[in-house]
């Protein structure tokens, strides 16, 4: 659920109707174990107290927590819908058991089956409940969680601020409600400087709240402006860095080796104007990402398959390495797409068997969570770290779900086109046949879910016929450019905290804007143009400013002028200082 806080929910018995001593104690032992993240702990707890239980409304009680904990800390739905059914059975008087199955079928509607309006539904009866004054708060806080979800900030702030004046409430409570009133403000409302004062009242009853309320306000200085993100392709391969030229430049079939009108026969309808590349040579690295600072284009989206030595997914994981160490050296931004499908690779490679897939996957995750996802260049939304993943090719939805239930932490994740069970919402890819109409279709999809990410492409021309590899595509025609900038008013109109340019460099579907041949600069002078049409005051690059970093790409490769000049030169683009990078360069040119 979107910005859902744990403190929420947390000791909602606190204000029930009398238990006996013994359950009444291990309640709150449970929730103090939840908040120490210790669930399954929690619910071996609750096992034991249930086992221990004499009357049938303290074994629905009992019932009815471990599907909460189930619910809204593990995330498995499946289970937490059967316990609700189970406590319901066991009730005696029930009030207690009732209210919480109701919760927690609100909170499986939203988060298990992404149908935002029947959790509000279910809450809504909930509140109608007789007796159910204990659990209002939290409810409310709810509701207007899911009232966020479905597009109605204005009831949901009703819902929050009902909570947050309420003194007798629970103060960590209060604070939830607080702060979930700034985050409606600050992303719904669009207005962060509103949204400032509850996010303080939120810390002043809850310091434990100012890492997340620091992380959002650290956002307001660039509301004004979109995030632009390139989706990156690692997976490039050429002499000499490389022993051989990789699939993505042959396909089996065609032969760089082989020139003709000084163009090597590649996998791509289009040649870049580098040539083609290894995606390992630091020297492209810092070409494109310098490029890409000059467009306006803030970082990357890049693909990534895991770390397993199997096909070259262990060779592109170094490449990533050396990718995103650069993107921090040049303080640009990074956002991982998990290839899944990855997975069913390892199987058929008999790397790992069918039954590992979810802790595979879960492992890749959780060393994502501690080596990337925690740095400050990693691109986050509502305070958490986003993940993207492709189509439905690898893990199935239950098995998505099993991998983020098992992650120590809250991760935003994202699927291709429509929100998957379990995903926060969707970014969006071309669709060849479909074309500008699947741009528009998404921009009103996308509407009332928690997130969305759309998509800014050139065209869509793949060589895979002519490669023998599969039949093509539908073609998405370039028409001078016109498709680009139709795709980019659309997802900056918007208004999204992020926009993903499909592709930077996927030359094999021809939907790259890395300057080629055949378009030159053309895509990147329109993102120029594109965000000045922001009002970014800080943005002020030319034209002229883009032709820099292939005259700084020429001269490392030639061995011209020596490594700290040429890193001297590449900082000073990188901090938009041109004028003093066009003269360093001239000069070295000159002296060299």
């Amino acid at each position: 659920m979107r910005f859902f806080v744990f403190l929420a929910i947390i000791s909602i018995f606190v204000h029930s109707p009398t238990l006996a001593n013994e359950v009444s104690n291990v309640i709150l032992h449970a929730d103090t174990l939840r908040s120490e993240g210790k669930f399954q702990e929690s619910l071996t707890e609750l096992s034991r107290a249930f086992q221990r239980s004499e009357t049938d409304a303290e074994r629905g009680v009992i019932l009815g927590k471990q599907a909460e904990i189930l619910a809204f800390d593990l995330h498995d739905y499946a289970r937490a819908q059967g316990l609700v059914t189970q406590s319901l059975q066991q009730l005696d008087a029930g009030v207690v058991s009732e209210v919480i199955a109701l919760k927690v079928r609100a909170q499986c509607e939203m988060q298990g089956d992404q149908d935002f309006g029947a959790g509000k539904k279910t809450l809504l009866a909930a509140l109608k409940l007789p007796e159910v004054q204990w659990a209002k708060p939290s409810i409310r806080v709810m509701l207007g969680d899911c009232c966020r979800s479905l597009g109605e900030p204005v009831e949901a702030l009703r819902s929050f601020e009902e909570v947050a004046q309420e003194d007798a409430v629970d103060g960590l409570l209060r604070a939830t409600a607080f702060l979930n009133c700034g985050l409606t403000y600050f992303y719904d409302l669009k207005q962060p400087e509103k949204s400032k004062k509850f996010f303080a009242e939120a810390v002043r009853l809850n310091p434990l709240l100012a890492e997340e309320v620091r992380t959002h306000l650290d956002e307001v200085p660039s509301r004004s402006k979109t995030m632009f993100l390139a989706h990156y392709m690692p997976w490039y391969a050429s002499p000499p860095r490389s022993k051989d030229w990789g699939w993505h430049w042959t396909m089996n079939h065609f032969d760089p080796k082989k020139q003709k009108n000084g163009r090597r026969e590649i996998a791509s309808q289009f040649y870049p104007i580098i040539g083609p590349y290894d995606s390992g040579d630091l020297a492209v690295i810092e070409y494109h990402l310098l490029l890409m600072k000059l467009a306006g284009i803030d970082g990357v989206v890049v693909d990534w398959y895991g770390r397993a030595d199997c096909y070259d997914y262990k060779k592109l994981h170094e490449n990533v390495v050396l990718l995103v160490n650069m993107v921090e050296k040049y303080q640009m931004k990074f956002l991982i797409c998990y290839e899944d499908q990855s997975i069913n690779a390892l199987v058929d490679q008999k790397v790992i068997p069918q039954a590992s897939r979810v802790s595979r996957a879960a492992n890749e995750l959780k060393w994502l969570t501690k080596n990337w996802f925690q740095r400050d260049s990693y691109v986050r939304l509502q305070g958490q770290p986003v993940l993207l993943s492709f189509g439905h090719g690898g893990l199935n939805d239950d098995e998505w779900q099993n991998v983020l239930s098992r992650s120590e932490s809250p991760i935003l994740w994202l699927s291709e086109h429509t929100p998957r069970p379990g995903a926060f919402g969707a970014f969006d890819w071309p669709i060849p046949v479909k074309g500008l109409s699947q741009v528009r279709q998404f921009s009103d999809e996308s509407k009332h879910w928690q997130c969305s990410i759309p998509v800014i492409f050139p065209r869509f021309v793949d060589v895979y016929k002519q490669a023998g590899v599969q039949a093509s595509y539908a073609e998405i025609e370039d028409n001078n450019g016109e498709t680009f900038r139709l795709s980019a008013d659309e997802a900056v109109r918007a208004h999204g905290q992020i926009v993903q340019i499909a592709t930077w460099n996927d030359w094999g579907e021809g939907t790259q804007i890395e300057p080629s041949r055949e378009f030159g600069y053309r895509d990147l002078e329109c993102l120029q143009l594109l965000r000045q049409d922001q009002e970014d005051e800080q943005f002020q690059m030319s034209k002229a400013s883009l032709r820099l970093p292939y005259r700084l790409l020429l001269l490392r490769r030639a061995g011209r002028g020596n490594d700290a000049t040429l890193d001297q030169i590449a900082r000073q683009m990188s901090l938009g200082k041109v004028k003093e990078a066009r003269q360093m360069l001239e000069s070295v040119e000159r002296d060299n």
